[in-house]
């Protein structure tokens, strides 16, 4: 891909994800953050302070009708993601990093891909883990043969949250395990195995008081051989994992999504592979920087609304009981 020459980029949110952001792109010259919005004032002052931003609005549209950012990245809750995006593309932003999940909805994402289509605007779903080198690296080695023809997958995501004023653990603002934690499940499945599913199965902790599933076990058929299973949920130890397993061998992940920089191992047919890492969010920045169109992106519209439309049966499997089919 072509090198990154200077790129402005401006952050609608700014609660603990924007920061990590921000702190990967202290570490690309080109990059310079120049204005910050965020509704809530005590995150917007620690942000701008913190990272020395010139520029911080309370409101997007204010802050797009004075800056016209190379990037624009969406850091608020998901409920909140169509709308910024529609403010993005009124300010004539070319390119914009959007945190998982992209929508509430599949139906969501689809207006989402008709309005970057129309303004050619270049939208990308953030999810890093895609980006690290461990992730490129399973995903050749099961191109390469190395499993055999793929049988299952087992993907497992679940952290200690029980803060119930926190998005992730209130439906109104798009919260819920599978939007939070399972997404990357049914992420990287489609990403490794580049199949598309024939049906799901989905079960587990409904708050009605809040109106999401904080746990969820789900069983996804891809074809008459391969079968998917996802363990995730709130209020559990953390673990993060996933084993794929063919006819001649296996791959096994852990930690699945929060690889960084430094050096990591996963095992292949028993023996320990060393890779070395990078720091995803910079490399998924690059990414988007560089790219042209959706061909040049690591994670592309079409997968977000893959993945979104298997969330949405999942969903719809849970409340009723039954075999969803796609």
């Amino acid at each position: 891909m072509k090198p990154v020459s200077s790129v402005q980029v401006a952050i609608v949110g700014c609660g603990g994800i924007s920061r990590v952001h921000a702190d990967a792109w202290q570490d690309i010259e080109q990059i310079e953050l120049v204005a910050a919005c965020d509704t809530n004032v005590e995150s917007l002052k620690t942000f701008v302070e913190q990272y020395q931003v010139a520029d911080s609005y309370l409101d997007l549209r204010a802050m797009l009708e004075n800056h016209t950012p190379d990037v624009l990245v969406i850091a608020t809750w998901p409920s909140s993601h169509l709308k910024n995006l529609l403010e993005a593309v009124r300010g004539r932003v070319k390119k914009v990093l959007c945190e998982k999940p992209l929508a509430v909805n599949a139906k969501q994402i689809k207006q989402m891909i008709q309005i970057t289509d129309n303004s050619q605007t270049l939208l990308t779903e953030a999810f890093m883990y895609r980006h690290h080198p461990v992730t490129q690296t399973v995903k050749q080695k099961i191109s390469a043969g190395e499993i055999g023809d793929l049988r299952s997958v087992n993907a497992v995501f679940t952290t200690g949250l029980t803060d119930y004023t926190n998005w992730r653990l209130r439906g109104d603002l798009g919260g819920g395990t599978i939007m939070d934690l399972g997404c990357y499940c049914v992420d990287l499945i489609g990403y490794l195995t580049d199949i598309s599913p024939v049906s799901v199965f989905g079960t587990g902790k409904y708050a009605h008081g809040i109106n999401v599933w904080e746990t969820m076990y789900a069983t996804i058929r891809y074809s008459e051989n391969v079968v998917a299973q996802i363990d995730t949920g709130f209020g559990m130890i953390w673990r993060e994992s996933y084993e794929i397993v063919g006819t001649k061998g296996s791959i096994k992940v852990e930690p699945a999504w929060s690889n960084n920089v430094g050096e990591y191992r996963f095992i292949l047919n028993g023996e320990p592979i060393a890779v070395k890492g990078v720091n995803p969010y910079a490399a998924e920045m690059l990414n988007l920087c560089q790219a042209d169109s959706q061909d040049d992106l690591i994670v592309p519209l079409k997968d977000s609304l893959r993945n979104m439309r298997l969330i949405d049966a999942l969903h719809e499997s849970a409340h009723s009981g039954k075999v969803v089919r796609l």
